[in-house]
């Protein structure tokens, strides 16, 4: 590999243009001024090693040259950004209610008990709106930490201010609060917890004390509802992975190199 293409690769992997169409063109760009200036080095005389050596201090550092491509396309990566966290959202919100449902509808077959109900309570659909507001609560810290250095803190406002307009318009925030907590505590966990075992574990673990806490089961319904929270918990553990990998696709398509 020659100096001018490992340059341009150094560049290219930095700078991370979104879209096809963007990146061909910086590329044709960053090629033809090297070509020009390695072809006027050589018309002059200079050797290899000294043509290389003037290309390097020519173009400096090429994450500083990266810094400023990034800066030319940040419209452009916030947009894809932004496209990539609502399909995420969405995608990942409907497999994890169908996982949740599943093995909601497994116990309840298991227990005997219709498993129709399931489908058709107003818990159910409580449940699919919670796993909504996590899903955008998680995968919105995750994109946001490509923007900000806090995610957690510009989050917590935007978090605020729907709380705000949900007031205000005599909605019910519990959704809002639910999925900035649950989706908090889950890119939390992640973070903190390295062993893929003693993650799944902590998940589950803040589930049991949720449900405990805020819901007061009694003794005769304690087990229906462990298992249910378990459940849940084993279904948000499941988002953390699906939110990467859809996460990974969409921006890997967007910014691949």
């Amino acid at each position: 590999m020659t100096t001018a293409e490992r340059l341009i690769d150094e560049i290219m992997a930095a700078a991370r243009i979104p879209f096809e169409r963007h990146r061909r063109e910086v590329l044709r760009e960053l090629r033809a001024h090297m070509e020009d200036f390695v072809s006027a080095g050589r018309q002059s005389g200079c050797r290899e090693e000294d043509i290389e050596r003037l290309l390097l201090e020519r173009f400096g550092d090429p994450r500083q040259i990266a810094r400023q491509f990034a800066w030319v396309y940040r419209r452009e990566r916030a947009a894809l950004c932004l496209g990539a966290f609502l399909i995420s959202t969405v995608v990942v919100s409907l497999i994890i209610s169908a996982a949740a449902l599943a093995m909601q509808a497994g116990i309840a077959f298991g227990v005997g008990a219709p498993v129709l109900r399931v489908f058709g309570s107003r818990h159910t659909a409580i449940e699919a709106l919670d796993i909504l507001a996590t899903a955008a609560a998680y995968v919105g810290l995750i994109t946001l930490g490509r923007f900000f250095g806090r995610p957690f803190a510009v989050l917590a406002a935007v978090a605020a201010g729907l709380l705000a307009v949900f007031a205000a318009t005599g909605l019910p925030p519990q959704f809002v609060l639910f999925g900035f907590a649950n989706g908090a505590m889950l890119r939390g966990v992640q973070v903190a917890v390295r062993h893929p075992a003693a993650r799944l574990g902590a998940v589950l673990g803040c589930f049991a004390v949720l449900g405990a806490v805020f819901f007061h089961p009694s003794l005769s319904a304690f087990a229906a509802s462990a298992a249910s929270w378990l459940i849940m918990g084993s279904a948000y553990y499941l988002m953390t992975h699906v939110a990467a990998r859809v996460d990974q696709a969409l921006l890997g398509w967007g910014f691949a190199y």
